[in-house]
């Protein structure tokens, strides 16, 4: 009976005293491990795949709206010392003047010293208009810029004397004009294109007014 008792009350201590393991904090720890590894591949996966290139047309840089407001501030550091910048390399610059009673159209890539200009002073502003019984030929003195082109609606190179082929690379040129500057104490009218995200000066009037 001694034994008996013995082994009986012995189980029973085993069985209350013996500590279990809980099986929550198991359950935790695999979640954790489970999670960790989740995040692991995919860190990985986005390594393994590079980042979506910019579209272009998100970007603002050069666009035209933008560098058509800044174009005053441009136009005043034009000078004579790099004017030959701003003509483009394969359109060139088209010169207006007049001998005669006509005139007469000549292409250049590049300008001399003596190539009268200066925009140092000018006012983004209407444009004078001519006026023959002015001293000074025009309506006001001084140099002026505005947002507008009539040189395409002139259609001055119908009578400058050009063969075919020149005439339609003038007039597509002539439709890419933006900003028309005036410049009365030089007698001179300057025709700028925004061309490839670049301006450029795409025609000069070099001709006096009322001379004709």
């Amino acid at each position: 009976m001694k034994y008996l008792f013995t082994t009986k009350y012995a189980k029973e201590y085993t069985q209350r005293n013996t500590k279990k393991i809980p099986l929550c904090p198991l359950r935790n720890l695999f979640a954790l491990f489970a999670v960790t590894v989740f995040f692991s591949c995919g860190n990985e996966q986005e390594k393994d795949f590079p980042p979506t290139p910019q579209d272009p047309k998100d970007s603002v840089v050069n666009a035209p709206k933008n560098m058509e407001e800044d174009f005053t501030p441009i136009l005043k550091e034009i000078n004579i010392t790099n004017i030959n910048q701003y003509i483009h390399p394969e359109k060139g610059l088209w010169l207006i003047q007049s001998s005669g009673a006509m005139p007469n159209m000549t292409n250049t890539t590049q300008v001399d010293k003596n190539f009268p200009v200066d925009f140092a002073n000018v006012k983004n502003e209407e444009l004078p208009k001519v006026n023959c019984d002015s001293k000074s030929f025009w309506t006001k003195e001084g140099c002026f810029v505005q947002e507008v082109n009539s040189f395409k609606d002139e259609k001055i190179w119908t009578y400058c004397g050009l063969n075919k082929e020149d005439e339609v690379k003038v007039s597509e040129l002539a439709r890419t004009i933006s900003w028309t500057v005036i410049n009365t104490s030089l007698y001179a009218r300057y025709y700028f294109s925004l061309i490839d995200g670049k301006w450029y000066l795409a025609f000069v009037d070099l001709r006096t007014p009322c001379s004709a």
